[in-house]
């Protein structure tokens, strides 16, 4: 849902498929996994004023993909019993 891209893809050939994709990527360059069309970052940009707290919100938005990008990766595993159980997400995720 956030990359934008199906499991029939053209990339995804050769042993390389979303779920690792999504994990290659993760955390340093989570804006490389997100669909462009999700964030219109000159938009983002141009809503605020100040470059501290734009380099902050970036930050933050950042950071904030790339976890939820890693429960996505961490809920997807190929072996059901590897899986991240729901019940810890949250504790994961905020940790």
């Amino acid at each position: 849902m956030f990359s934008g891209k199906r499991p029939t893809d053209d990339i995804f050939r050769d042993g390389l498929n979303l779920h690792n994709f999504s994990k290659m990527a993760l955390p340093e360059k989570v804006m490389k996994i997100v669909d462009p069309r999700l964030l219109n970052e000159e938009q983002f940009d141009e809503g605020l004023n100040n470059k501290v707290t734009q380099t902050d919100d970036k930050a933050r938005l950042h950071e904030c993909l790339a976890t939820v990008l890693k429960v996505g990766v961490a809920c997807s595993v190929d072996l059901p019993k590897e899986r991240m159980d729901i019940k810890d997400v949250r504790a994961w995720a905020a940790g």
